[in-house]
This record gives C-alpha cells, sequence and structure tokens, in this order.
C-alpha cells in the first residue's frame, strides 16, 4: 500500500465554517483524506462494511502488537481513522468531514449538520490502537457516533414494555471505559449511584417501584430527583421529557424492566445516564423478586451477579 501522510495541514486562515470552532476542509486537506481511503482500499477490504473494517483493525494492530518492537504504523492508522469516519458519515444523516480547531491543534473530525456535535474518529482509532480492541469495536464506535450526531435521534434503550429495542442489551462491555464513547467520570459516577438507588427500592419491600430522573448542575438548582407515576412506559416518556428540559449539565434516568433476553420472572433495574450533548451510558441490575409466604418458602428480594454494562444511547440531553 502507498504511503500517505499521518496528519492533515494547519488551517486556512481565510475558510470559515457555520459553527464556532469549525470549518470546512481546504482542497489540500480532502486530497489527504483521499489518499488514506487509496491506502485503506489496497488491502481490498469492503470500506461500506464496519465489521469488515473493525475485523482489519483489530487483525492489523493484532499482528503488530505482537510483533517485534517497531513505532506505530501511523499511515495505517490515520487510513483506519478515515474509513471509520467514513462510515459514520454514511449512516448519520447530514454528517460531514470538518476541521475542529478548537483545542490544542487543528483535529479532523466528522460533525453534524450544525457543527455544535462532533466525533474523532482519528483520534479515537488512534487510540484504540494502543489499547487495543476487539473486532466489533468499529461496528458499536459507528453506531455511538451516528446517534451522537444524528438530530432527534430516539434513544434506543430498554422500556417497561418494549426491552427489545436495545441493540447492546447482551452486556458485551466489562466496563464503561471499553464503550465506543468512554463517558466522563461524573457521567458514570452518577450512572452507577442511581443504579445503586433503584436496586435498593426494588430489594426494599414497600418502596415505590416507579420510574425516576436525577438531573446534577441545572441552572435553577444543583441536584434535584424526580419521580413519575402512571403507566410504566409514559411515566418513563415524562421523566427523559423532564430530563431534557432541565438544562443540567448530566442527569440519569431509572427504571423497572428486564434485559430483553430475558422472561417476565428475570427482573432488572436499569439505569441511562449522559453528559449534556454526550452519548449516554446504560447499565443494568439484575435480581430476584421475594417469594411471599404462600408460594413455598418465603424468601427476600436479592440481588443478582454484578452491574451489567449494556451500551451507549443518544444523549438524554
Amino acid at each position: 500500500m502507498t504511503e500517505v501522510r499521518p496528519t492533515l495541514s494547519l488551517p486556512a486562515s481565510d475558510v470559515h465554517g457555520t459553527a464556532p470552532g469549525v470549518r470546512p476542509l481546504t482542497p489540500v486537506e480532502l486530497a489527504h483524506l483521499d489518499r488514506a481511503r487509496a491506502h485503506l482500499r489496497a488491502s481490498g477490504t469492503d470500506l461500506a462494511d464496519a465489521g469488515a473494517v473493525g475485523a482489519l483493525l483489530h487483525t492489523t494492530r493484532s499482528r503488530w502488537a505482537a510483533g517485534p518492537a517497531t513505532p506505530v504504523p501511523q499511515a495505517m492508522v490515520m487510513a483506519l481513522g478515515v474509513g471509520v469516519g467514513d462510515l459514520v458519515v454514511a449512516r448519520a444523516p447530514g454528517a460531514r468531514w470538518a476541521l475542529r480547531t478548537g483545542g490544542a491543534a487543528p483535529t479532523p473530525a466528522v460533525v453534524s449538520v450544525s457543527g455544535a456535535d462532533a466525533a474523532l474518529p482519528l483520534a479515537d482509532v488512534a487510540s484504540r490502537w494502543e489499547s487495543g480492541c476487539g473486532p466489533e469495536w468499529v461496528s458499536e464506535y459507528v453506531a455511538a457516533a451516528s446517534a451522537h450526531l444524528t438530530p432527534d435521534t430516539a434513544p434506543e434503550v430498554p422500556s417497561p414494555r418494549t426491552p427489545a429495542r436495545v441493540a447492546a442489551a447482551t452486556a458485551t462491555f466489562r466496563t464503561p471505559a471499553d464503550l465506543p464513547f468512554p463517558p466522563s467520570p461524573a457521567a458514570q459516577d452518577i450512572a452507577l449511584g442511581v443504579l445503586d438507588q433503584v436496586l435498593e427500592a426494588a430489594l426494599t419491600p414497600g418502596a415505590a417501584v416507579v420510574p425516576f430522573a436525577v438531573v446534577d448542575g441545572s441552572p435553577a438548582q444543583g441536584h434535584d430527583v424526580r419521580t413519575f407515576d402512571g403507566a410504566p412506559e409514559r411515566a418513563l416518556q415524562e421523566a427523559r421529557a423532564w430530563v431534557r428540559s432541565s438544562g443540567a449539565a448530566r442527569a440519569a434516568v431509572a427504571w423497572f424492566g428486564q434485559l430483553p433476553a430475558d422472561d417476565a420472572d428475570r427482573p432488572a433495574v436499569l439505569v441511562e445516564a449522559s453528559d449534556a450533548g454526550a452519548p449516554s451510558l446504560v447499565v443494568a441490575h439484575r435480581y430476584t423478586a421475594a417469594t411471599p409466604e404462600g408460594d413455598g418458602r418465603a424468601r427476600p428480594a436479592r440481588p443478582v451477579g454484578e452491574p451489567l454494562v449494556l451500551g451507549q444511547a443518544a444523549p438524554l440531553l
């Protein structure tokens, strides 16, 4: 495969984008991306198939890591980043390549229609090259990034009546850090803290089993919790609407249901949390409901296993 430059040139001062900190790529920069695409096409990989690109990233990186110590093949890493970014552009309506000029250095990015939201596939692929990833990572990244960049995307998360909507409900992630867009420590804290609260409610006899939401850092007040009564699905919708209107820095929504692959007699508590504008983190914890007297030996409700990281969805707020 031919060699390409691993970095883009500095931005031209006479070109401006429609959003602060974002501008269109210059012809020279677009040519760099085209050379990266040619570099990747030379591998024979189907660049329209996220699974194939993920397999190429995994195989190439594994071969490099297992061999003698050599410098990172920057040209290949950049080419893979461009390939991943092209997959996001193809999936997110209106998304496009641009140069993000904010931060320490200009960075090529895939931005939303407004330019307000961005994914950084070149930087993210470079990070995964350093840390390693499975062949499924590209597909997961593309799904999360396209959801992040698509306006008014409905979160694909479990609900009390339609748990099968969750694409990532098989808990393939060991920790939040394994997700395509690792959430901030603050988002992880609110997700796991609320998960503890909703699990405690599920295990406490007589506690209200209704969806609730938590916002943190809203303009009006810092930390606020609100419960939502009524039909479970409607209550969950109201919880999400309240979170979106809060103007908070981060939020979480908690509810009672089941994981998609589970039967109704295997209940779980679920939480979705995110920072404002960032892909959400979805976590869950299974539990066993209490067995009352008369149905055999009475037993209290108890947790089952450990907390599960289910995946990511569009931002909550």
